[in-house]
């Protein structure tokens, strides 16, 4: 190998982003894997699959759908926690529709379109085996870090970055007064994981490694309006408006 190919190599690596994506797919999810998909600067090494939006079988269905869509039907699915650390699941078919994803329908996933190797473990192992390579990028309850944080503490040191959606600070809440969705489904997954970030602070841990927390307050800035919709038929190539009427019943389909 030459030298420029190989500089030309190692500023590929220094720009490409390897993420663990866990999600409870979720319409907004389902948005999030899509336009990561699309990114050649990312390389998807897992997405992993927490109950929230739905329950956990449809959610790594749902995963695996979305992933077979975005032609990444080669990117592993796993499934972890199967139900909050200490409280009941409570979902929101109200929101997210029966499947999750609005109403959508996805194609049925093949039998062994998810792995059977338990997402925890797969983490651990993942952040040992890669040192300061993997950022995960978490848009559900927490329970599944938090297991892997129980397993590994030393996760916060190990992994590069760690983003996460969730929580509500001097901000409405969006399930109760006070509450966001992912932190309310599983507060003590979310309290475990600050707590062990806290500690791992006062520690010594580099403050580029602690989460970037993205709350209500930031996400809900960013809103789909129909003329954003509008837009995307056309560059997909739609050929003829996809227009969004409030007169549009429940349930109507985009062509």
């Amino acid at each position: 190998m030459t030298q420029d190919s190989h500089d030309g190599s190692q500023l590929k690596n220094d720009f490409l982003n390897r993420l663990l994506i866990d999600c409870d797919t979720g319409i907004d999810d389902a948005l999030a894997l899509a336009y990561l998909c699309a990114l050649d600067n990312v390389q998807i090494e897992a997405v992993t699959s927490t109950p929230g939006n739905v329950d956990v079988e449809q959610v790594a269905a749902n995963n695996s759908a979305l992933l077979t869509l975005c032609g990444k039907p080669e990117v592993p699915v796993l499934i972890g926690a199967r139900e909050p650390l200490e409280i009941p699941l409570v979902t929101t078919p109200e929101t997210h529709g029966p499947q999750g994803v609005g109403y959508a329908t996805l194609p049925v996933p093949g039998p062994t379109s998810i792995a059977d190797i338990d997402a925890v473990d797969y983490w651990v192992e993942a952040a040992r085996s890669h040192p300061g390579e993997l950022t995960v990028l978490l848009s559900a309850p927490l329970t599944n870090f938090a297991l892997a944080l129980r397993r590994e503490p030393k996760l916060p040191w190990l992994l590069r970055k760690v983003v996460i959606m969730g929580g509500a600070f001097y901000y409405q809440g969006n399930t109760t007064p006070t509450a966001e969705w992912n932190t309310h489904v599983d507060p003590h997954a979310a309290k475990e994981v600050f707590a062990a970030y806290t500690a791992a602070a006062e520690q010594g841990l580099e403050s580029e490694k602690l989460p970037i927390v993205c709350s209500l307050d930031t996400t809900e800035r960013f809103e789909m309006q129909p003329e954003f919709l509008t837009r995307l038929a056309e560059e997909a190539g739609c050929e003829e408006p996809e227009l969004v009427q409030a007169s549009d019943t429940e349930a109507t389909l985009s062509k």
